[in-house]
């Protein structure tokens, strides 16, 4: 099953080695230098400065566009399928959460959550909206995880899929 998966793994192993940690950056470049965090493009500039002499005189637009470049790459290469929440609070906006989906592993779980992210389906035969636009996450705990997709009252209960009230299979 997905215990065995390379990426389960991977996320498992960076999820302890986070343990109590809440991560929040504000940039778009983040820099490491052997696996410790360093900072921003300014940061590397001035560690590569007090530890090589070495001046770099590029703009930090710069920097801005490589990652975004290999950003867009990364995420091309993987060959999965990328979803977003935007998250607000008291209606106000907070950022957005990109999901990545493993159709290969389990297709029809991720149909059924990119086309609720989108809200392509419009509505049940139920006459229930087939959208998490406005849902509530229903439970969170803190430094651990959140849960929603009860899009028909936002208890955690209840529910709709695209195939209808529930579904079996991946």
């Amino acid at each position: 099953g997905l215990f065995s998966c390379p990426n389960f793994q991977i996320a498992k192993s960076a999820a302890e080695e986070l343990k109590n940690e809440t991560w929040e950056y504000s940039s778009s470049v983040i820099s490491f230098v052997n696996g410790q965090f360093l900072g921003d493009a300014l940061d590397l500039q001035k560690w590569a400065h007090e530890v090589w002499d070495i001046v770099d005189i590029k703009p930090s637009a710069l920097y801005d566009a490589l990652t975004e470049d290999f950003s867009a790459k990364f995420l091309r290469d993987t060959k999965h399928d990328f979803v977003f929440l935007d998250i607000c609070i008291d209606s106000s906006p907070i950022g957005r959460l990109i999901f990545e989906l493993y159709c290969d592993v389990c297709p029809k779980t991720c149909k059924n959550f990119q086309v609720l992210c989108t809200g392509k389906a419009g509505f049940s035969q139920r006459g229930i909206r087939l959208h998490y636009k406005n849902s509530i996450f229903h439970r969170i705990v803190q430094n651990g995880w959140i849960q929603g997709g009860d899009i028909v009252y936002g208890k955690g209960d209840n529910g709709e899929s695209i195939y209808g009230p529930t579904f079996e299979g991946n």
